[in-house]
């Protein structure tokens, strides 16, 4: 019985003491993770649509200009032409060369101009560097459209006047003797653009137009006989300016100046020969050839030397050097006798006198030479000519066996 008891009290203490306890139920197991899809990445907002407009243009109407050109265009223009003109908002047009930029035009798309003109000046008046350009059109269409821009071919901008040279062959043209031609060759040194054209004039010793010429470059120079322009041959031992003008292909004109020098021209006649003149220059109303400007002092003892070494090349001629003058009075018969008697006839001998001494002096037998004073007598032309009466005032040698 007391066995029983306490089995049932051991029972009874085990249940209570399992009652006491908290029994935790077990969780039922988790259910799977789905991961949450990424974020889609972010849209730029919504903007204008670029579109090309199409080509804009700007042209030259030449290869090139001289805003100082004696003759051509001084001025330059270029031809716009504007893509979706409609939409033009603005313009700029930009000239420049590898120095840099010298001038710029702009304005709205209100007024579109078709066609610019440049002077060659900066915007400050200035003449812009000499060189090659180029013309540079942009265009701003704001949103509508890519901005354009467009390029002209290159030009250029030439302000230096063409340089050369005058080359005679031979040096001293002898038409009667040596040589019956001179040719006059010209050397041209053209700047940035080409030589396109060549004038060349020949005047006698007191700048009257005696010969003319021209031609398309680069075929510069002549062969000349020596006359002029009605048939008569240059003066013995005279110089006669010439002038050569060449123009570049935009217009600028370069001049060069020289001389041709005449030999004494030996001419024959009859039996014997003739020296039209020795064209010395003799102070005014005097036989005095010495005191004189240099330059021509100079010029006479050169000439006065060509002509001894001349007369010795005939040996065995008398010499007659005769004085010749122009007359003033040629008007007034009265006059003109008087001013022949009491002042051409002595004076032409005077210089004949010189021209003989001076011929003593250099070598030339006293002997073989006389003089004589022919005053305003046997002209070549008439006094009343002032343009040529300057032929008059000479001295003629004549050599005779």
């Amino acid at each position: 019985m007391k066995k029983s008891a306490l089995l049932l009290t051991s029972i009874l203490s085990a249940f209570a003491l399992m009652s006491c306890q908290t029994t935790k139920p077990t969780p039922p197991p988790a259910a799977a993770t789905v991961p949450a899809p990424a974020p889609a990445p972010a849209q730029p907002a919504a903007g204008p649509v670029i579109i090309d407009p199409g080509q804009s243009l700007i042209q030259t109407e030449s290869l090139g200009f001289s805003p100082s050109a004696a003759n051509g265009a001084r001025n330059i223009s270029f031809a716009l032409l504007f893509a979706k003109a409609e939409a033009v908002k603005s313009w700029k047009v930009v000239l420049s060369s590898a120095k840099g930029n010298a001038r710029s035009y702009s304005g709205s798309g209100a007024k579109l101009p078709s066609l610019i003109a440049w002077d060659g000046r900066t915007a400050s008046g200035s003449l812009a560097p000499e060189g090659a350009y180029t013309a540079s059109l942009s265009v701003d269409y704001g949103k509508a459209y890519t901005p354009g821009l467009a390029k002209s071919t290159s030009f250029i901008l030439d302000i230096t006047k063409p340089t050369g040279k005058i080359v005679l062959s031979p040096e001293l043209f002898s038409p009667l003797e040596a040589a019956d031609t001179l040719t006059i060759s010209i050397e041209g040194a053209p700047a940035l653009a080409r030589i396109a054209s060549w004038s060349m004039d020949i005047f006698d010793p007191e700048w009257g137009l005696f010969r003319s010429f021209s031609g398309k470059w680069p075929s510069g120079g002549v062969v000349w006989d020596g006359k002029g322009i009605g048939g008569d041959l240059v003066v013995s031992a005279e110089d006669y300016p010439i002038i050569v003008k060449l123009r570049d292909e935009f217009g600028n004109e370069g001049s060069i100046q020289s001389g041709i020098p005449i030999d004494i021209l030996v001419i024959k006649q009859g039996n014997g020969y003739r020296i039209e003149n020795s064209r010395v220059y003799f102070k005014d109303f005097t036989a005095d050839y010495r005191d004189l400007a240099p330059d021509l002092a100079r010029q006479n003892v050169s000439r006065l030397d060509q002509l001894a070494a001349k007369l010795k090349k005939f040996p065995g001629y008398k010499i007659k050097i005769v004085g010749h003058a122009v007359m003033i009075h040629w008007d007034d018969p009265a006059q003109g006798k008087i001013e022949q008697e009491s002042v051409l006839l002595p004076l032409s001998k005077a210089r004949a006198e010189a021209i003989r001494q001076a011929m003593i002096d250099r070598g030339v037998d006293p002997a073989t030479i006389e003089t004589e004073g022919a005053g305003a007598g046997d002209p070549l032309v008439p006094d009343s000519d002032y343009a040529n009466r300057w032929r008059n005032r000479r001295t003629a040698i004549f050599l005779v066996n």
